[in-house]
């Protein structure tokens, strides 16, 4: 398995995933790696930006706090995020007829967050900042484009994911896709 596998829409992941016995010892490496990164994107535009937090400026408070604390909860962000779409994920796999077989899902979402890095500079950039403070970043105009990407690969990465882990039919696949996507879509717009 290269990590070229996950950007070039790819199923060797998902098998990876579902096959290799080592395959739940990287579990932990994607989930913290991808939270960490997501952490220090958003203490680096908080303090990029010199925002306020609380009351009290970004330039009065320490770096090693700042960073370390936007870290942590970007971890805890990427393991709630995980059991969230592997629930959601479950839920639709049984809707369509599959076994739903929550191991092989949690193993294989895990696989999908690698998708997500090149929306982590949009997403930390909107969590961290103020509504109109995007355009002073450096390479803003980035950020939407990518996260566009990303949002592209993950579906394709879901249609994978159902394909290899359920083994239904590939109209199933697409119908289980929809589900996820319809459901998501209609959480956000609470």
């Amino acid at each position: 398995m290269l990590l070229a596998d996950f950007f070039l829409f790819r199923e060797t992941p998902y098998y990876y995933a579902r096959d290799n016995s080592r395959a739940p010892l990287l579990m932990p490496f994607l989930l913290v790696g991808m939270g960490m990164i997501y952490g220090f994107l958003v203490a680096f535009f908080q303090n990029y930006a010199g925002i306020i937090l609380h009351g009290v400026g970004v330039e009065h408070i320490s770096s090693g706090m700042l960073f370390g604390g936007n870290i942590i909860s970007g971890i805890l962000v990427a393991l709630v995020f995980h059991g969230g779409v592997t629930m959601i994920v479950w839920l639709m796999a049984k809707g369509v007829g599959g076994p739903g077989n929550l191991t092989m899902l949690y193993r294989a979402t895990a696989y999908l967050l690698p998708q997500a890095l090149l929306a982590l500079p949009f997403l930390a950039s909107k969590s961290a900042l103020p509504d109109g403070a995007i355009e002073f970043l450096p390479y803003s105009w980035l950020y939407m484009p990518l996260a566009a990407y990303a949002l592209i690969s993950i579906i394709v990465g879901l249609f994978h994911v159902f394909r290899v882990t359920q083994q239904v039919m590939d109209l199933r696949c697409v119908m289980a896709v929809f589900l996820v996507i319809f459901f998501c879509s209609t959480v956000l717009m609470l």
